[in-house]
């Protein structure tokens, strides 16, 4: 049992498509679990669970994960391990976990527990901030146990603490046993009476994990799991052998509807736009304007209920702001300070002094010379200096970091941009709002946007702020919080546009 899954599937990040990779050879485990996982009904990967023996008395848990996705006609593969070290009693003393951030490219971050914190350090070198530690925390090869030790009968509510690597924190896991189902496992192979449980998370950073269900037997081992994606769709895990899960599986294709949000109408020139109104809602949400940006470019009103107004403007107003010093400064995603990333700004901006002319030098270089893919997502400034690949994420992290080396501070900005998007088959795009990432710098006493999958010299009314991000001592997910929250929930009606 891993509740951590439905965080794994937010914040796993796309690897090459191919065999997956896997770390050292383990001994034969104590404990082995595959799971056969689809996709909006295809099979298009697994996740396999194990336990195992290490030199000294350690017990080593591990979760594997590997799903085949098909988005924007490209392959790919999602892929995430986590671990966790423990005793022969149930403590655990250390972590780990692997993301596969874009083609070779990893990022690993590895917990030492102390007492009351886990120390963590990146990549096999780099310390980074300890987080808070709970000794009551259950690791992955205990929570194998957990079901079968608490003999769950229909009615009953138990709770645990597990360590979330994706964004170093304890959360607390809340299970309820709900009631016996019958339940089909294998298509046209009858149905079994199995209990149906429900595991369900606290938000972490005012996300709220989607709910966790999953149907046991009598002796308490999972045979199925359902989680429903933001973004990604319905994933469904059903126990199997070793050979059907690793069997040749189908890439199965990501519905963008959570992230294509239709308007009615359509908006020529929609980036020349001096101002526009919209008119926003955010489903079920009891502050719908706290999900959106408040700045110098675009303000909230008329908040009824879970709907509000939100007015964009090109023109900005300059602010006395004192600009912190993490907006100039080499981090692990906007690493600044890499050779590549500075010849790189060097080759844009050339020989010019004015910082607002060189940010816009450095947008138009971006532009013209990372070539547009999906087989890379939220990649490192150097990583993509170097493939000179990938989508909105890499286009804003390169751009963002590349000002840095050119003495501009920076950060990322993440929202909703106007686009006229076709499916197949169609001759014209259908206008929509898009979730989206670009970049902010600040010169003039202001924050200043540039979009560099745009190459406009800036932008207008048709880019909606969610949130901004500098990366300061981040190395995880965890600033695309904010948008995972509104994935599925935003309808937009346009009112004003000038």
């Amino acid at each position: 049992m891993r509740y951590a899954l439905p965080a794994i599937l937010l914040t796993c990040q796309i690897a090459s498509a191919g065999a997956p990779r896997t770390g050292a050879p383990e001994p034969p485990p104590l404990f082995e679990r595959w799971d056969a996982a689809y996709l909006e009904g295809t099979r298009a990967g697994y996740v396999r669970t194990s336990v195992s023996a290490k030199p000294g008395g350690q017990i080593h848990g591990l979760v594997e994960f590997r799903l085949k996705i098909k988005r924007l006609n490209e392959i790919m593969q999602l892929g995430m391990d986590t671990a966790t070290y423990e005793t022969a009693d149930g403590v655990v003393t250390g972590t780990y976990m692997k993301q596969y951030l874009g083609k070779a490219q990893d990022l690993v971050i590895q917990g030492k527990v102390e007492g009351t914190r886990i120390n963590l350090t990146l990549n096999n070198k780099t310390a980074l901030d300890p987080a808070p530690w709970d000794a009551r925390v259950v690791g992955i090869a205990r929570q194998q146990r957990l079901f079968q030790e608490r003999k769950l009968k229909p009615g009953d509510q138990i709770s645990y603490k597990s360590f979330e690597p994706q964004f170093n924190v304890v959360v607390d896991v809340r299970v309820t046993v709900m009631d016996y189902e019958m339940v089909e496992l294998v298509p046209g192979a009858g149905k079994h009476k199995l209990l149906r449980v429900e595991l369900k998370g606290n938000e972490v950073q005012t996300f709220q994990p989607p709910s966790l269900t999953t149907w046991i037997n009598e002796d308490g081992a999972q045979l199925r799991s359902e989680v429903e994606m933001p973004g990604l769709g319905s994933i469904t895990l059903i126990k199997t052998s070793r050979e059907k899960a690793l069997a040749p599986a189908a890439a199965a294709t990501v519905l963008e509807t959570n992230r294509i949000i239709p308007l009615g109408v359509r908006l020529p020139r929609a980036h020349d736009m001096s101002s526009a109104t919209y008119r926003i809602r955010v489903k079920d949400a009891a502050d719908p304007a706290s999900g959106f940006s408040a700045d110098n470019r675009q303000t909230a009103s008329n908040v009824k209920g879970d709907t509000f107004d939100l007015t964009v403007r090109r023109v900005i107003v300059a602010q006395a702001e004192k600009v912190r010093p993490e907006y100039l400064e080499s981090s692990h995603f906007i690493n600044s300070a890499d050779a590549e990333v500075r010849k790189h700004a060097r080759l844009a901006v050339q020989k010019e002094k004015d910082p607002w002319v060189k940010a816009g030098k450095i947008e138009k270089y971006v532009a013209t010379n990372v070539r547009p893919s999906a087989q890379e997502s939220l990649a490192t400034a150097d990583h993509v200096a170097r493939t000179m690949t990938g989508d909105c994420t890499e286009f804003a992290m390169l751009t963002t970091a590349m000002c840095r080396a050119e003495g501009i501070p920076s950060r990322t900005a993440i929202g909703l941009v106007y686009g006229e998007i076709r499916r197949d088959g169609e001759g014209q795009g259908r206008p929509s709002f898009v979730f989206h990432m670009w970049t902010e710098v600040w010169v003039r006493g202001q924050w200043l946007g540039l979009d560099a999958t745009l190459g406009r010299g800036g932008i207008g009314a048709a880019h909606l702020k969610i949130s901004d991000q500098s990366w300061h001592n981040e190395n995880s997910m965890t600033p695309l919080l904010p948008t995972l929250n509104l994935l599925g929930r935003v309808s937009i009606e346009v009112l004003r546009a000038e």
